[in-house]
């Protein structure tokens, strides 16, 4: 009302002078009730934005390659492992009649005299040869391949996932350190220890897996660290579509290696096998690391090409979540992320998601060698293929979920959304991954695990959009502490799965199968009663109560409203000026 005393008026009759007045007043009343509720129109006020095409666009683009580089430094172990370790089982007899009989015909070859080039292999034939029948039975294609265990093949594969466990270091700090060097950070290590694993192999595998654990310790820097940006670069409807299309890196990075790993294994002669495996995905995370380096940004104030328009958009959006300067942000409320029953639910729901999709990304590839019989470059191309649906579900569900919740008002909340997505995903991911080992038939095996992975991609618009979104402020804060327990059981996951796939038949698979099925139909039960995507109480900026974000809103409502009555008083003043004139 203070507005009011302001306005200049000229001598006017008492009469029209009242009904200036009641027209303000009512102005005021509206204009300050369509503050209130958000649909303010007032000239200050910009409209939507859209994500495409747009710098916060372009930076899900930066983000997605550095999952790229993650994912093909971490699914090329799959593949690889199928041709750089000797097969468990001896040969048969008649496999090494064969074999020996291939010796002979080598030798009495070169023994006549002919033009022949001698090749490794040859050699190592004629010299067993010589020796007589006290060799040892392996296949001559397996003389440089590395001699380890079932059970050390488990602790290689597991190592990622103990590096993974410093994410409840990480994600604690993740929300005040700088995104974009602590991705590069990540980058780093993930290269560093892709170029090093073909030198010390050979040497023990204990090395080898020191630096999967070093790989491991970089994806636990990357996830925090790009969680905590999407909350600073995407307003909350566009969130589920950021997650998932950044996280769609995974996929294609497994989509891009795998065919290659498996080609590659095919070379040993002309590219040296699986060591150029590891180079090529070294070589990939050090062209990524250069493009994050130079063109990312950790918050819109500071890329070089973002609109003004964009970057108030975004900032406006943003600030009705309190998020806050990184630099002046307080301590988590331990006490209460401790007692949030949303949390632990989440978490759990992510774990079953998470576990059969060990399966999934770097087990299938010794599937399909041991019970389906694919030779390792077609094994590459085959393991392929679910991942690629995996990558296409996730996108599109991410999109359609933010279309419904992004509308006003929403078709769906954005709980009931995550509820809908995850259920359809973890029934149908149970289902098929259950019925995949009592399938006889190839490509009917290999069209479940397709489906298996389709209902898996409605995870991201699920649970994993869920525990972003009920504490945006503290974001990598919990993404720490649910991607390190996932780390845990995947660990166990990985111990226990080669454990039982000591000779890799078809009984020793089920038994996986089935564990895994179990597993992933667990949160159509829990997480469809107690799994939430709404904002905690708690989860505001610098420990701020809930009273005191209510008060901190309330005057920036008010200081809202005081500039729509300057607005509009201005107006008036002008109209009037005009005609008195």
């Amino acid at each position: 009302m203070n507005n009011l005393g302001k306005m200049h008026l000229p001598n006017l009759p008492d009469t029209l002078r009242h009904f200036i007045y009641e027209k303000f007043h009512g102005m005021v009343k509206i204009a300050t009730e369509n503050h209130e509720k958000g649909l303010d129109t007032g000239p200050s006020e910009k409209g939507k934005h859209k994500i495409f095409p747009s710098s916060r666009f372009f930076i899900a683009i930066l983000l997605c390659l550095c999952f790229v580089s993650l994912a093909v430094s971490t699914s090329n172990l799959g593949v690889s492992m199928t041709c750089m370790v000797k097969k468990t089982s001896a040969l048969s007899e008649s496999e090494y009649t064969d074999e020996m009989a291939s010796m002979k015909r080598d030798v009495n070859w070169t023994r006549t005299g002919r033009s022949v080039t001698e090749t490794p292999c040859m050699e190592r034939k004629r010299r067993a040869s010589e020796a007589g029948d006290d060799v040892e039975k392996v296949h001559c294609s397996q003389a440089n391949l590395l001699s380890w265990t079932p059970l050390e093949q488990g602790f290689v594969f597991a190592a990622q996932n103990v590096g993974s466990l410093a994410m409840l270091v990480s994600g604690t700090l993740s929300d005040r350190l700088n995104s974009k060097w602590t991705i590069c950070v990540a980058l780093t290590l993930i290269v560093v220890s892709n170029a090093v694993i073909p030198l010390v192999a050979h040497t023990s595998v204990w090395l080898v897996f020191a630096f999967r654990v070093v790989c491991g310790m970089g994806d636990a820097f990357l996830f925090p660290s790009a969680t905590s940006l999407i909350t600073r670069w995407f307003p909350p409807k566009e969130r589920p579509f950021a997650i998932g299309f950044v996280t769609g890196g995974r996929q294609i990075g497994s989509l891009l290696i795998m065919p290659l790993a498996g080609i590659l294994c095919e070379q040993r002669g002309q590219f040296g096998g699986w060591t150029a495996i590891f180079y090529l995905s070294a070589g990939i995370g050090s062209v990524i690391l250069v493009i994050w380096l130079v063109l990312s940004a950790d918050k819109p104030s500071k890329q070089f090409c973002i609109s003004e328009a964009e970057q108030k958009y975004i900032s406006r959006k943003i600030e009705e979540e309190s998020l806050g300067k990184r630099t002046e942000r307080g301590s988590p409320p331990w006490s209460k992320i401790a007692r949030c029953r949303a949390l632990y639910v989440g978490i759990f729901a992510l774990v079953c998601h998470e576990y059969p999709l060990v399966i999934m990304l770097q087990l299938l590839p010794m599937y399909l060698r041991d019970v389906l019989q694919l030779p390792s470059g077609l094994t590459g191309l085959i393991a392929a293929l679910p991942i690629g649906i995996l990558w296409i579900s996730k996108t599109l569900s991410s999109s359609l979920s933010s279309v419904l919740t992004a509308r006003k008002p929403p078709i769906l909340s954005k709980t009931t959304s995550c509820k809908m997505f995850n259920l359809i995903a973890s029934l149908g991911l149970g289902i098929c991954i259950g019925a995949t080992p009592f399938v006889h038939s190839t490509a009917f095996c290999i069209v479940l695990l397709c489906l298996a992975n389709g209902f898996a991609g409605l995870h991201t618009p699920g649970v994993q959009t869920a525990l972003v979104q009920i504490a945006p402020a503290y974001s990598g804060v919990l993404t720490g502490i649910s991607f390190g327990v996932v780390a845990m059981f995947s660990i166990g996951n990985k111990l226990l799965s080669n454990f039982i796939l000591t000779e890799g038949t078809p009984d020793q698979w089920k038994i996986v199968f089935l564990i895994s099925a179990v597993v992933a139909i667990l949160p159509v039960f829990f997480f469809t009663l107690w799994g939430s995507a709404d904002r905690e109480p708690w989860a505001t900026n610098q420990g701020m109560s809930p009273e005191a974000e209510t008060q901190s809103q309330r005057s920036q409502s008010s200081n809202g409203s005081d500039n729509t009555l300057t607005r509009y008083a201005a107006a008036i003043n002008k109209d009037l000026d005009l005609e008195a004139a």
